[in-house]
């Protein structure tokens, strides 16, 4: 079975060898063997760089010159980087600080290219959709750019058209990116604590939402409607009969950036009511909505005189469903009541915790963040480094954190931080404390009980229902001598191939020395054909020692290829 899904392998095979490349350039050498995949580098690389690693006090730090292989390897492997920077509570901080310098500078392409980009998505010449549209785009990125336009009715909008063929490009190295991660798991041991499966499959599901514009539409138009009877807080409208799968048109939101300190002093901006509104804005997604902006830096935020804010780019959006949203609050709640052995309970319902965690351990330390924080005044309280505290304690245990939680975090930390820019006076405990009692009282009222019990009479009814049979199957099986036990074995099928290889090997050294000792006796015996203008020299001898000699140097070219000598 090829490691390459059938359909694609040709096409993905040279993608593979740049990548691996690449790595052995960086002095990754060892981990492109380890992973048995050697044979796909070119062989004079392979040759000169194959097992080189770098040492010594000058040389980069291995996240410095992981960072440089995904900056090489271009856009695709830099939004990687970009994703994998939420993950604090899996990646230590040095890798975290040289991610964050990645930057996702692409050259623009055409805007020929864009505006027949968005005639077959729409179906209409451009001409006719808009009355002026952008001559060059005023952004781009490895999955779109973005164009201020005019609609037909003189409505001031944003285009954002997605770059032709990004797609089957992500897809090609989403899917070289699950095997080197599937693989890293299996025969580099000292990477399983990173879990690079999960790392990619996060990432493949984050940049599969990023490139359909639908979803981003549709997230952009939950947000408006959530906050449209909120004077304080603007959404942009989404133009539907101008998106597309490719396409998004988005109403163009006016304001100061909020990182222009002078622009807003000369507006008049109330910068304390501005954060007090920001906070509560965002505090409003995190509990209530279920749906909050994971993204929400200074460039996305805009200000209008004197206390309204505007939120862009609704790409980057975390979900917390009413049950996530219940665990969350009830471990804040335990973890506030010193009840620690709930937090492992509700992180082991989770799925979050090892199976070898020591828990006395986990508790001490989660009990000694809650002493060094509770005494401190709450305006004095730092959320970033609380998080961080968090997060280090949880990648020390190997605690795997939901993907949403860990966006949570750094959602409310880069918030947090807009917040107190705005307003030094600001406490961001002051504002989630109400909401945590709000939802600990939730948690037992009558409503949310009776809720249970519906769920709870369900599950009983099913299993009343469908266990005898189920039972009886069972023992219909047993006695019948038909129940099957399936094992499952792992990594054998790298032994069994290596195996296989080597067999072959030897089996064809034989053959090679049984032809030259073949040839040897015709040689010596001197029967046969002998060569033209010779009287001694037997035709099959010698084209034997040639045959052998042809498929020796084959069999030492194919051992010396294969990096094994």
């Amino acid at each position: 079975m090829t490691w390459i899904p059938f359909g694609r392998r040709f096409r993905e095979i040279g993608r593979l060898g740049h990548v691996l490349s690449i790595l052995t350039k960086h002095g990754f050498g060892w981990l492109v063997v380890s992973l048995h995949l050697d044979r796909f580098v070119p062989f004079r690389k392979r040759l000169l760089k194959r097992r080189e690693k770098i040492t010594g006090e000058t040389a980069p730090t291995v996240a410095a010159r992981i960072a440089d292989v995904l900056q090489e390897l271009g856009p695709t492997y830099v939004k990687l980087g970009q994703v994998l920077c939420s993950r604090q509570d899996l990646l230590p901080p040095p890798f975290i600080q040289e991610f964050r310098r990645l930057q996702d500078k692409v050259r623009p392409f055409p805007s020929g290219e864009a505006r027949r980009v968005i005639e077959e998505e729409l179906s209409r010449p451009i001409g006719e959709l808009f009355e002026t549209f952008g001559p060059e785009p005023f952004a781009a990125g490895s999955i779109a750019q973005a164009y201020k336009a005019r609609t037909a009715d003189g409505l001031a909008v944003v285009v954002k058209v997605r770059r032709p063929g990004v797609r089957e490009t992500l897809e090609s190295d989403i899917d070289i990116l699950s095997r080197l991660a599937e693989l890293a798991e299996r025969y580099v041991p000292e990477y399983r604590v990173f879990r690079p499966a999960l790392l990619v499959e996060e990432f493949a599901q984050t940049v599969r939402r990023e490139i359909d514009f639908i979803a981003e539409a549709s997230n952009t138009e939950r947000f408006r409607q959530a906050f449209e009877d909120d004077e304080h807080v603007l959404v942009p409208h989404v133009l539907w009969s101008l998106t597309a799968s490719a396409v998004l048109t988005l109403e163009h939101l006016e304001g100061i950036p909020i990182y222009d300190e002078d622009a807003m002093d000369r507006a008049g901006v109330d910068r304390k009511a501005l954060a007090a509104h920001v906070t509560e804005c965002f505090i409003r997604q995190y509990f209530e909505m279920g749906l909050f902006h994971a993204d929400p830096h200074h460039g996305n935020l805009v200000v209008q005189a004197p206390d309204r804010v505007g939120i862009l780019d609704f790409g980057q959006v975390g979900r917390l469903s009413d049950v996530m949203r219940s665990r969350l609050g009830t471990a804040l709640i335990a973890a506030l009541y010193r009840e620690f052995d709930i937090v492992v309970d509700v992180l082991d319902d989770l799925g979050s915790l090892p199976d070898d965690l020591d828990d006395a351990r986990f508790m001490a330390d989660l009990a000694g963040l809650v002493d060094k924080y509770s005494g401190i005044p709450l305006k004095r309280l730092d959320v970033r480094n609380l998080f961080e505290e968090l997060t280090a304690t949880a990648r020390r245990h190997r605690v795997i954190l939901p993907r949403d939680f860990v966006l949570l975090g750094k959602s409310l930390v880069t918030m947090g931080g807009v917040a107190l820019e705005l307003d030094p006076d600001t406490s961001l405990v002051e504002v989630v404390r109400p909401k945590v009692r709000s939802m600990a009282a939730e948690k037992v009222s009558p409503k949310r009980l009776a809720e249970r019990g519906l769920r709870s009479a369900y599950h009983i009814a099913a299993i009343a229902e469908q266990g005898p049979r189920q039972l009886r199957e069972l023992a219909r099986k047993l006695t019948r001598g038909r129940l099957q036990i399936q094992f499952r074995h792992e990594n054998l099928d790298r032994f069994i191939t290596e195996l296989d290889r080597s067999t072959n090997r030897v089996a064809f050294a034989m053959i090679v020395a049984a032809i030259i000792l073949g040839s040897a006796v015709i040689m010596g015996a001197n029967v046969g054909p002998k060569m033209p203008y010779t009287e001694n020299v037997p035709v099959l001898g010698l084209l034997g020692f040639l045959v052998a000699g042809i498929l020796g140097v084959w069999l030492a070219f194919a051992i010396l290829r294969s990096g094994r000598l």
